[in-house]
């Protein structure tokens, strides 16, 4: 899969870069920002896919003691700006000093993942939150990552990351989702030792998060 993909990104280039000199040379109509856009499409999902495949080979991953809190904080701060753009409120709680098994840069993407989904799939005017606080009986880290989303009754959230799984095609095409990004975030939280879910209370669609604190 890692080679496949280095494979194809050889000819997007080269499309990408024919495309931006017939926008040199005065070509520029609705075709080739309509090229433009399908190549950031496609390189988004063999990003995507190389870090799937590259998430199996659990072996490159070096667990030591992480600063979740931290990992946290600098991932939610990141789409703050983004966030309150699109018109929507945002909510951040993050408990300090709360140390989990985990790779520092992974952990950061996970975070990321939940929060972009989160954003993705909001209602108009909606809020998101990102919530991390100390488990109940004070032996787990436990991250909440929620978005409102008045159509969420239906949805089958036992699927929620499964490959390639979207529960509204046209939906998912609108938001340029590909159905791998939360597929992305199990794999991780496997690695780590943690558990992962999905549910919906009404209101918003809950991504939960539980890893193993570590002092």
């Amino acid at each position: 899969m890692t080679n496949a993909g280095h494979e194809l990104k050889t000819p997007l280039a080269i499309i990408s870069a024919n495309t931006e000199m017939e926008e040199m040379i005065g070509k520029s109509d609705e075709w080739t920002e309509s090229t433009k856009e399908q190549v950031e499409r496609l390189t988004m999902l063999i990003n995507q896919l190389i870090s799937l495949a590259r998430m199996s080979e659990k072996d490159e991953l070096v667990l030591e003691r992480v600063d979740f809190s931290d990992s946290v904080k600098r991932a939610a701060n990141s789409f703050k700006s983004l966030i309150q753009k699109d018109g929507k409120n945002y909510n951040i709680e993050i408990e300090p000093g709360l140390f989990v098994n985990g790779e520092k840069q992974s952990l950061y993407e996970l975070v990321n993942i939940l929060i972009d989904n989160a954003n993705k799939y909001c209602d108009e005017t909606g809020q998101v939150s990102v919530n991390l606080n100390k488990g109940s009986l004070g032996r787990n880290a436990v991250l909440q990552v929620k978005n409102s989303f008045k159509d969420g009754k239906s949805i089958n959230y036992n699927k929620f990351f499964e490959r390639f799984y979207r529960s509204d095609e046209s939906h998912n095409s609108q938001k340029g989702g590909f159905g791998i990004g939360l597929s992305m975030a199990q794999d991780l939280v496997r690695v780590f030792g943690g558990k992962i879910n999905a549910s919906y209370d009404g209101k918003n669609v809950i991504l939960t998060v539980i890893l193993k604190l570590r002092k």
